[in-house]
């Protein structure tokens, strides 16, 4: 603090000799010089502290929404991709339902089966289920209905019949149709 004091006095000009004694005057000015100084170093310092914070804040906010980017662009690569397979799924389902096989085709089916179930077993992994909703209740949200028909038997909108099986992406709750399975719904009578 005395080096600081001196120096500012020798900023100002002003020669101290053995013997000389110094002003109030001169002190005073000196000290509120260096408490100025002071001041604005702390000031600058706030500055740059607060500065800093935003900067992480800002980079903190930066990777959580890149991660959260990250994991829905994979998430839609996947429903993507399931997508282009339902049709070749249905194409194998109707293989497999083949009325009055011969013996020759039997084992040709069975094939087509275990190949059918390995793709099943590979998009249940990734949270991506088949719908064959055939006796639960309607869901707008996961299936479409084709025709409808009007029953005492029903005491709330049933699906009666499925004419194409469904398939949504399943991560935790929540379900996201990728496609619909179009039914018939049986409803109550009005």
């Amino acid at each position: 603090m005395a080096e600081e004091t001196n120096q500012s006095l020798e900023d100002q000009n002003v020669q101290v000799e053995e013997g000389q004694t110094i002003s109030d005057e001169a002190i005073e000015q000196a000290v509120e010089g260096a408490e100025k100084e002071l001041d604005n170093a702390k000031k600058e310092i706030e500055s740059l502290k607060d500065s800093w914070l935003r900067e992480r804040a800002e980079f903190q906010n930066y990777k959580r929404r890149t991660a959260n980017d990250l994991l829905n662009a994979r998430k839609e690569s996947i429903k993507k991709f399931a997508e282009g397979l339902t049709g070749a799924l249905d194409n194998l389902e109707r293989v497999s339902n083949v009325p009055n096989q011969t013996p020759e085709v039997v084992a040709f089916v069975e094939g087509i089966k275990m190949v059918q179930k390995e793709f099943y077993s590979v998009l249940e992994k990734e949270g991506i289920k088949r719908l064959d909703p055939k006796g639960q209740p309607f869901d707008p949200m996961l299936m479409e209905a084709i025709a409808s028909e009007e029953s005492a038997e029903f005491t709330e909108e049933t699906v009666v019949e499925t004419y194409q099986a469904g398939y949504y992406h399943e991560e935790g709750e929540s379900k996201q149709s990728i496609r619909p399975a179009r039914v018939k719904v049986g409803k109550p009578q009005s």
